[in-house]
């Protein structure tokens, strides 16, 4: 097709124009998204805009977007371009989506070296993920492997926006946390509607720091990246997956360890992704130490009320998928009971690491299941027995 980079991106810049129109809010979402569907209703129609020349074509706009709306200061026509690119991938067979993979992981591919702003590789992540869904397995391992990839490049991608928000503490030292910026919050229920919004709430934000975007990204996350690399990496191939959580999980910890109003959307967002590996026992490598320790920690209990359901799920997969982690949990609550080994030089400090410990017996007793410390309950028992004399302090931490 003649000019078929400057009709893809005369697509993209009817797209933008559409989202823009001004309606009354009770039917302003849904008027767009008819209009907008319309331009993809469109492109199916031209018989020269077969499934890969449309993705060949939006592989050119994004190397190399037409100079079509410059006097829009802040139109991101890639952004733009991906949003539809999005919509039409979720609307064609299957059989056009898999004939056409070849063109779609050289997009992919040169997506991942474009630097996008933060809102196009979360579209990035979206077309990925549509297309596992709908194909969750390829025939050649060449093209597995190619899947493989590219899934790890895009992933490392968002989690490099996801760690945006967050500063070294000391120049030799990679220890990080959460620096004072901008999280704005995010519903967290669809992927396409997280995007959409974002794009709605800072379509101007060309120019933002990618922090503004960390909450998002970590939410991305958060609903799409343990399915997808369950889907992606077949069972014996599950070991490539771990550095690159341990990598994912470098962020998501100092998230996790400020207990902070202003970090409540990044704590969120990164105890739902938490919550959703654990649930998957291959990953376990990837987080147990780290999950531990957060539990351990005298500030776990500050928390959302939101975030429970998903730390007790945490918890009941920390202590259920292995046989030696709930035994290390009962060994420190014994070891701080007896009065033979007290470490403290402060008896109050003492006594409150012992009540800190029966509240996290407690807590995880609680995530279990029905009698599923049953064959316990005899040391369990001698831990309360122990516990009895403790002033009311216990109650009050």
């Amino acid at each position: 097709m003649n000019h078929g980079s400057h009709f893809m991106a005369a697509i993209a810049y009817v797209w933008n124009e559409r989202k823009q129109v001004s309606y009354p809010v009770c039917v302003h979402v849904r008027t767009r998204v008819e209009e907008q569907l319309l331009l993809v209703e469109l492109v199916r129609s031209v018989s020269a805009m077969r499934t890969e020349t449309v993705m060949q074509t939006v592989k050119e706009v994004l190397k190399q977007p037409p100079a079509i709306a410059k006097e829009k200061k802040h139109l991101s026509l890639e952004v733009c371009m991906l949003q539809f690119f999005y919509a039409y991938v979720q609307r064609i067979p299957v059989s056009g989506l898999v004939d056409s993979w070849p063109s779609l992981l050289a997009l992919l591919k040169d997506s991942v070296q474009l630097g996008l702003p933060a809102p196009g590789q979360f579209l990035i992540l979206g077309v990925l993920n549509e297309f596992i869904l709908k194909n969750p397995n390829l025939e050649s391992k060449k093209d597995q492997r190619e899947l493989q990839d590219v899934t790890h490049k895009v992933v490392e991608a968002i989690g490099t926006i996801a760690g945006s928000s967050l500063e070294q503490t000391t120049w030799l030292r990679r220890n990080l946390e959460v620096k004072a910026s901008p999280q704005i919050v995010v519903d967290g229920t669809s992927l396409e509607q997280d995007v959409e919004d974002l794009m709605l709430t800072v379509m101007e934000a060309s120019s933002f720091t990618p922090s503004v975007y960390s909450v998002h990204a970590l939410t991305l996350l958060a609903e799409v990246l343990a399915h997808l690399l369950d889907m992606v990496f077949y069972s014996d191939e599950k070991e490539r997956v771990i550095p690159l959580l341990v990598n994912i999980m470098h962020y998501v910890v100092p998230y996790l360890r400020n207990h902070s109003a202003h970090n409540a959307p990044s704590y969120r967002a990164c105890i739902q992704l938490l919550s959703s590996l654990s649930g998957y026992q291959y990953t376990r490598r990837a987080w147990k130490k780290e999950a531990f320790d957060l539990f351990m920690d005298h500030t776990f209990f500050q928390m959302d009320s939101s975030c429970v359901s998903h730390w007790r799920a945490i918890i009941d997969h920390l202590m259920t998928h292995d046989k030696t982690t709930f035994r290390d949990l009962m060994t420190r609550v014994a070891v701080a009971q007896s009065s033979s080994l007290n470490l403290f030089s402060n008896r109050d400090a003492e006594l409150e690491q012992r009540a800190m410990l029966l509240k996290r017996l407690a807590f995880t007793i609680y995530s279990s299941e029905v009698d599923q410390y049953q064959k316990y309950l005899p040391d369990i028992q001698d831990c309360m027995v122990g516990k009895l004399p403790l002033p009311m302090c216990i109650f009050n931490l």
